[in-house]
């Protein structure tokens, strides 16, 4: 007699759900690349309402209010509050209430400055001067490659301690302000300055042990020269951390953290756009900058930038 072995219904319903969900992880686009995959669609077939439509601009009148009541950033707070010329009351006497008085006074003035910004000028002062810096190299765009979308930390040495570009969580979150947020599923870009010269960055699991380095989903991690790549494929319950190994206390912590979870600050981060084009070929790149998490979406803040002809970067291949 033949025997026939059945897996078992649940066991069986329990290995479909597993495959599903890893498909569903691994085909998950965070909202950076998005927002740079189609820039990058929009100069590529010179489509300037779907380059509009990926910045601040796009916003209508709710959004924004809604987006600025809600951000969750200190320092894009800070500023809007060092703007705020009218005597606070007594009892405003914590940043939350603070906060609530200058976003009533005052979100309307930014809207007003933000809807300055016609569609004829966002075209000629952010899209144009990106197709014009193409033109200087006779780019084709039907034959231009898009190779990755980055995150860019600049890494610096300041008042005896590494600085990488962040911005603060709430202070009612009592953060330590030395803590980096980053996402996964899209990668990120450390560049030293000359500042760090003869002082080697090192991420681990312990602070400050060398020991404790590791290298997946790091490189350069360690090494002392040129960019230290991060690209995590998941969230971490325990925090890394970044540190030098031949001083004490100038690092913090590294939160890795799931795109679409919000506890969190909403960083101002610069994306980089690196592109490939030519025979023999040759590596440009873009900077997109102040791009924010808007609900689901990312958009750009500030003035797009042609970066112009670059060596092809650390961590991607070509």
């Amino acid at each position: 007699m033949t025997a026939i072995f059945r897996t078992p219904f649940f066991i069986f319903l329990t290995l479909v759900l597993s495959n599903a969900f890893q498909s569903l992880l691994y085909s998950e686009v965070h909202p950076y690349v998005n927002l740079g995959r189609n820039v990058f669609d929009s100069l590529k077939t010179q489509d300037f309402k779907k380059f509009f439509n990926q910045s601040v601009f796009s916003l209508t009148e709710t959004e924004f209010r809604t987006f600025l009541l809600n951000i969750r950033n200190q320092d894009i707070r800070n500023h809007l509050t060092d703007l705020h010329k009218l005597p606070f009351p007594e009892d405003a006497n914590t940043t939350q209430k603070k906060w609530d008085i200058v976003f009533a006074h005052n979100w309307r003035k930014e809207w007003r400055h933000l809807n300055r910004n016609t569609n004829g000028m966002v075209k000629s002062e952010s899209f144009m001067p990106l197709l014009h810096g193409a033109e200087k190299y006779s780019f084709q765009w039907q034959t231009v490659e898009l190779l990755k979308v980055e995150v860019l930390l600049p890494l610096t040495w300041q008042n005896g301690r590494f600085e990488l570009k962040r911005d603060l969580d709430l202070s009612e979150f009592e953060q330590d302000p030395r803590t980096i947020f980053v996402d996964r599923r899209v990668q990120y870009r450390i560049k030293p300055d000359k500042s760090t010269y003869s002082k080697a960055l090192m991420i681990g699991t312990i602070t400050e042990d060398s020991e404790s380095l590791i290298k997946a989903n790091i490189l350069g991690n360690g090494s002392g020269q040129g960019d230290i790549i991060l690209n995590f494929p998941f969230a971490r319950d325990a925090p890394l951390y970044y540190f030098c190994p031949d001083q004490k206390g100038v690092g913090g912590e590294i939160i890795i953290k799931d795109f679409m979870d919000y506890d969190k600050p909403n960083q101002r981060h610069d994306l980089l756009l690196t592109m490939a084009f030519g025979n023999p070929v040759k590596y440009f790149q873009i900077q997109l900058k102040d791009v924010l998490i808007v609900g689901e979406d990312a958009l750009f803040f500030g003035r797009p930038e042609w970066i112009g002809e670059v060596n092809l970067p650390s961590g991607i291949l070509y």
